[in-house]
């Protein structure tokens, strides 16, 4: 019976003594997902990382030429002496980097007196955890490793990082960072309004020879950036655009314009003034183009001012984009002003235009968010006239119709994809419906949109 009691009690005391070197130790070990120790090693080029990959290569545990794995280690002193300096604590992770640079185990040591002992006690804690991790063992996503680091940042990995898809020039890149992506606009309207009244078919030839059904128009747009600085960020956007009209004459036969064409270049500098854990700002300084034509004819007749693909001068863009990012919540707010230099080839200029984006998102998995915006949009009136338009045709060849108040609400749905062939690309897609409108004159209104916006970043999401 005693050589019974003596032996729980060597267990006992054993164990006691593990757990009293764990905790006057600080030792904190969390394997997550199974690491190979017949695979190769690496660490951080310092004294702990180097006396780790010692510890592991005596013990016979790499045999593989190539390192799958990387140590990161950080480490703090204490002073010994008053001159002398003794490492006193270190925390790290281990990094699978044939698994997308995944965190699969993290680690800390404090009150350190020999480090090699400690060091044999972390390996050894290391293949005892390791064993209880099973095949469905989960990654640590990296941006929780960095907030347990207290290393906190903002996560551009997540799918309400940036804007939704109706919002152009919403981030920055770190230097060298690249983004290239596609969107598709299709937009349509029916009905003729002034202010926000609806005119009939009846008052409408009271006043013009033809009346408009419809307009739809169809925008396939290239966006790319680069980061040229970690503060410079180059945009720019280029436009192939469709638009089509539909309209009738007094005897009801029906009719349709059409034109389709490079549309302007929207040139910007996005210059980065804060970039912090919850918020970001920067500033958009721009220019368009006028590479669109203004020169759109109808057999023998000029198109319309709205039918044509550009506005036929330049114009300075400038503004700000702010976001913010909560736990499960995001935003972002950005009014941009731009104003025309001069007058077109055919003595007319576009109105100034007063743009004004603000969202909320709402994250619902690592992968995938819901969006909600308003675009409030306040257009001057076409400055000048075009004097090969007929004015008592239609509506649309009346300068005098344009300039308008409008306020639109968008949902949206956005998605980042972080692993396969598609890694580090991005899916938003939205739909527009029109909440108020006052237009100048008569106008067609009503316009719904969907957009389709694809983003993807070769370098991954860093720093954006």
């Amino acid at each position: 019976m005693k050589r019974y009691l003596l032996f729980f009690y060597f267990i006992i005391c054993n164990d006691i003594l593990c757990q009293r070197i764990n905790n006057q130790n600080g030792l904190s070990i969390n394997v997550v997902n199974k690491i190979d120790f017949s695979s190769g090693f690496d660490a951080t080029d310092n004294q702990i990382g180097n006396l780790i990959i010692k510890n592991i290569e005596n013990r016979g545990l790499v045999f593989s030429d190539e390192n799958r794995y990387f140590i990161s280690i950080s480490f703090g002193w204490k002073y010994k002496r008053s001159t002398e300096l003794q490492i006193d604590n270190y925390k790290g992770f281990i990094i699978d980097k044939n698994n997308d640079d995944k965190v699969i185990a993290e680690f800390s040591i404090s009150n350190i007196k020999d480090i090699n002992k400690l060091i044999d006690l972390l390996i050894d804690n290391l293949n005892s955890n390791n064993e209880l991790v099973g095949e469905d063992g989960k990654f640590i996503d990296i941006k929780d490793h960095f907030m347990k680091m207290n290393m906190k940042m903002w996560d551009s990995s997540r799918p309400d990082s940036h804007a939704p898809s109706g919002v152009d020039a919403d981030h920055v890149h770190s230097k060298g960072g690249i983004m290239i992506g596609y969107k598709l606009l299709f937009s349509q309207g029916e009905g003729s309004y002034n202010d926000n009244i609806k005119y009939n078919r009846n008052r409408i030839f009271t006043y013009y020879l033809r009346n408009i059904i419809s307009q739809k128009i169809n925008s396939h747009s290239l966006e790319f950036m680069y980061g040229i600085s970690n503060s410079i960020t180059l945009y720019s956007k280029f436009n192939f655009i469709k638009k089509e009209t539909t309209y009738e004459s007094f005897e009801s036969s029906k009719s349709k314009l059409i034109t389709s064409g490079i549309g302007d270049i929207d040139l910007q500098s996005l210059y980065s003034i804060i970039s912090k854990k919850n918020i970001k700002l920067h500033s958009n300084i721009g220019l368009l183009i006028p590479v669109g034509s203004i020169q759109k004819k109808n057999k023998l007749n000029m198109m319309p001012y709205s039918m044509q693909l550009g506005s036929g001068h330049f114009s300075i863009l400038t503004g700000f984009t702010s976001l913010f990012q909560l736990n499960k919540i995001s935003g972002g707010f950005q009014p941009l002003y731009s104003f025309n230099i001069g007058e077109n080839a055919r003595d007319y200029a576009q109105g100034n235009l007063f743009d004004l984006n603000y969202w909320l998102g709402i994250k619902l998995s690592n992968f995938i968010s819901l969006s909600i915006r308003q675009n409030y949009i306040n257009q001057n009136r076409i400055k000048g006239e075009d004097s090969k338009l007929n004015k008592s045709l239609m509506i649309l060849n009346n300068n005098n119709n344009s300039g308008s108040v409008l306020l639109n609400t968008s949902f949206g749905l956005n998605v980042a994809i972080k692993k396969g062939v598609f890694k580090n690309a991005r899916v938003s897609i939205e739909y527009t419906l029109p909440s108020y409108m006052s237009y100048s004159g008569i106008q067609v209104g009503n316009f719904n949109d969907f957009i389709l916006n694809l983003q993807y970043s070769p370098g991954g999401h860093k720093n954006h």
